[in-house]
């Protein structure tokens, strides 16, 4: 069957199967009318705003919904989320929102979903990967969010919103235990301090063993031993004044992000004669796992990392307008040793560093008129990051590499060394204004001007004479190699048009135009010149629908992305490359279906369809150099596939003893491509994914538990790859998604 007959019928499936659905939603108007689903409230808009009266495509998670599915990270959100799909490489957080996603796999760079925690932005994609814990709520936003949340939010937002002190005591203690040697600890506690002042502590610690064993050294891989802690005090001098300060520590120190060994990446090619490329450890007879999910590695993976910050939030509120200040101060370390040809051979060690600090302000001052609403603010962001690469070989590299008898390698060198020291300078000023037409037509435009300038100072280097460990100095002196220090600006504006219409209380419509603007930067530790930023141009329309007095809510929303100068990334030998050589065109649709059925019975669906085309951009394949330069227009974005279906359905059981929910998932998602290249071997293919959770809740709501099992087939699946640098006879690596998981939790609330 050809790819195009595949995907239409695929499409076409998931499609029928979602209509069904809402024919049959549809026919129960009558019998569910009065079962009114709860209105949540959001702050994606940077004001508090009724979710479906808010003229953009946006999901919201309640807390106490993320506890019952043991979601503890942003991996586990794109099982309840539309068109958002999430990876990771090495620790480094692959967020792709409507197949606008990271894909760079260079150190030092940002994201395309810009990643806030209390209205915080976090640069650092390792940093976001940080578990989620005391959370009150996540918002996440699709789309570009130029005028109010600037650089890179070309893919859309993620907003963590955690629990704030309240006057009244109140907290928690939960404990989970499971497969995998599993044990997790979290909880609160927090009140009145004194006259008008409040905190609140959390906490969570996370202890588990390996999803997979490195059958070398015979420990475990793929663990996790992290902690964390929040602290927040809250002062409320007067009724208009309130100062949120607030302190937060992780820290993680295990053999996650493992590089697992999948098979050949350069395959061979007839049309051309190319006979492809045998993996260097498998050449050199390194045994390969049968089981993916182990590795036989002669290194790592270590895994150490370390993210802290502290801020202050003031809201003040005067006669007509409100001021609201946040000033935020955070450090974010992480290195990680893992294996670049993911055999036993010892080839390669592959060692990644990343040390930032930022520090970011920014003003926001809103009001309201006679028909209207307005907001103008300032920002500002001041970040410096020391990131690299260090690619420990064998001083008798090219003997190996040429096939000379008896040049195994016993030890290794420096190596490939590319690290650099990059700092970031960015401003802007924004503003958004609302006009009410009429009572039912509202009119909002807004803008947002951002001026960025980046510094760097970076080294790159083969060094085969010294031995390794230790690390060396940033920018040691021998041997020589190359080094450039260079700054480059950039400046862009970002508007936003969107069009309010509401004929009746039970039907919202919208038509938004926006814009969003990834800055340009430097590949860090690669001596390349700077890459121009990008743009993405969004036209979108949405309608959402109320139907029986609100048991059934029904969103439909379609979008079309002109996207620009899109910054690719592909392994080059020893080095890794940025192109600004790719522009895009993106359409897609999503529909979503909530149904009270009956005051225990509630049923979700969200549909998701998505086609992408790379448009003018043609790059070589190193894995395959006889190829030269090929067009790759018309080829699919990497993380974007055709559909994903989320289906969950909730059944509540009130009994004397407390109440049971029952919850089950189900996940469908299309083939996913790794690279720009789209070839087969180098993707997912399409899968489903299914969970189950059965939650009790005692009457007092005093104890409550959850048992649950995740990944019930118990699939491998991959949630990145890629192919590795020729040098190693390009293998193709990557990383899992984690497989069944079962476990149970137990919880006490003040």
């Amino acid at each position: 069957m050809g790819q195009q007959k595949k995907i239409l019928l695929e499409r076409t499936s998931i499609g029928v199967i979602f209509m069904t659905l809402m024919s049959g939603a549809g026919n129960l108007q009558a019998a569910v009318s009065g079962l009114e689903i709860e209105e949540i409230v959001i702050t994606a808009q940077k004001k508090e705003t009724i979710l479906r009266k808010t003229a953009m495509s946006v999901s919201a998670i309640q807390g106490n919904m993320l506890e019952k599915q043991q979601i503890s990270s942003l991996e586990g959100l794109a099982q309840l989320m539309p068109n958002v799909n999430f990876g990771q490489t090495t620790g480094n957080a692959r967020i792709a929102i409507r197949g606008v996603g990271f894909d760079n796999i260079s150190l030092g760079n940002e994201g395309r979903a810009a990643f806030h925690n209390d209205g915080i932005y976090i640069s650092r994609p390792a940093a976001s990967l940080a578990s989620f814990y005391d959370v009150e709520r996540v918002e996440v936003l699709r789309g570009p969010q130029g005028t109010l949340y600037g650089r890179n939010a070309t893919g859309g937002a993620i907003n963590i919103i955690s629990r704030k002190p309240t006057a009244e005591t109140e907290g928690y203690i939960d404990a989970t235990v499971g497969n995998y040697s599993l044990f997790k600890g979290e909880g609160a506690i927090g009140g009145a301090l004194g006259e008008k002042i409040s905190g609140r502590l959390s906490f969570q610690v996370v202890e588990r063993g390996g999803y997979g064993e490195n059958v070398i050294t015979g420990r475990d891989i793929d663990d996790q031993s992290t902690q964390a802690f929040r602290a927040q005090i809250n002062f409320e001098p007067s009724d208009s004044l309130s100062i949120l300060l607030s302190a937060d520590y992780f820290h993680e120190d295990d053999a996650a992000y493992s590089f697992h060994y999948l098979g050949q990446g350069s395959l061979p090619d007839a049309e051309v004669g190319w006979p492809g490329l045998t993996p260097v450890g498998v050449a050199l007879g390194a045994d390969i796992t049968p089981d993916l999910r182990d590795t036989g590695a002669d290194s790592g993976p270590d895994n150490n990392r370390e993210f802290w910050g502290m801020a202050a939030t003031i809201d003040y509120e005067l006669d007509g307008f409100s001021i609201t200040s946040i000033t935020s101060y955070r450090s974010s370390y992480f290195n990680t040793i893992t294996d670049l040809d993911g055999t036993s051979t010892p080839f390669t060690i592959y060692d990644q560093i990343e040390d930032a600090d930022q520090f970011s302000q920014e003003l926001r001052i809103s009001g309201s008129f006679e028909g209207g609403d307005w907001m103008v603010g300032g920002y500002y962001f001041d970040e410096e990051v020391l990131a690299g690469t260090r690619i420990a070989l064998p001083p008798n590299l090219f003997l190996i590499l040429g096939g000379v008898p008896g040049a195994v390698p016993t030890s290794f060198s420096q190596g490939f060394y590319g690290v650099g020291l990059v700092d970031t300078k960015a401003y802007a000023v924004f503003a958004n204004v609302s006009f009410d037409l009429s009572s039912d037509l509202t009119v909002k435009v807004g803008g947002r001007y951002s001026h960025e300038k980046k510094s760097i100072d970076e080294t790159n280097k083969l060094d085969l004479a010294t031995p390794y460990p230790p690390f060396v100095s940033f920018n040691p002196s021998t041997p020589p190699g190359g080094r450039q220090v260079d700054e480059h600006s950039w400046s862009s504006f970002t508007p936003t048009v969107t069009v309010e219409y509401r004929p009746t209380d039970d039907v919202f419509a919208y038509l938004t135009f926006s814009r969003g603007f990834k800055s340009g930067g430097y590949n860090v530790g690669n001596l390349q010149a700077p890459f121009a930023p990008e743009t993405l141009s969004d036209f979108e329309g949405g309608i959402r629908i109320d139907w029986a007095d609100g048991a059934i809510t029904t969103d439909f929303s379609v979008f079309y992305y002109d996207y620009s100068n899109l910054q690719v990334s592909k392994v080059n030998g020893l080095v890794i490359t940025i192109e600004n050589a790719a522009n895009a065109k993106i359409w897609g649709l999503e529909a979503e279906l909530n149904a009270q059925i009956s005051e225990n019975f509630r049923f979700n669906a969200a549909l998701a369809l998505l086609d992408t085309k790379y448009e003018g951009y043609v790059s070589s394949d190193p894995a395959r150099p006889l190829r030269g330069q090929i067009d790759l227009s018309g080829n699919e974005l990497i993380q974007a596939p055709h559909y994903t279906l989320n289906l969950e359905a909730i059944y509540t059981v009130p009994t004397d003893m407390g109440e049971f929910t029952l919850i089950g998932q189900a996940r469908f998602v299309g083939d996913v491509f790794f690279t720009s290249y789209n070839l087969d071997h180098v993707g997912q293919p399409a899968y489903e994914l299914f969970n189950a959770y059965l939650s009790w809740e005692h009457p007092d709501g005093v104890w409550h538990a959850t048992a649950y099992i995740k990944n019930i087939a118990n699939d491998d699946i991959l949630s990145a790859g890629l192919v590795s640098s020729t040098l190693a006879g390009a293998p193709f690596v990557g990383a899992f998604e984690p497989p069944r998981t079962f476990g149970v939790t137990v919880g006490y609330r003040l």
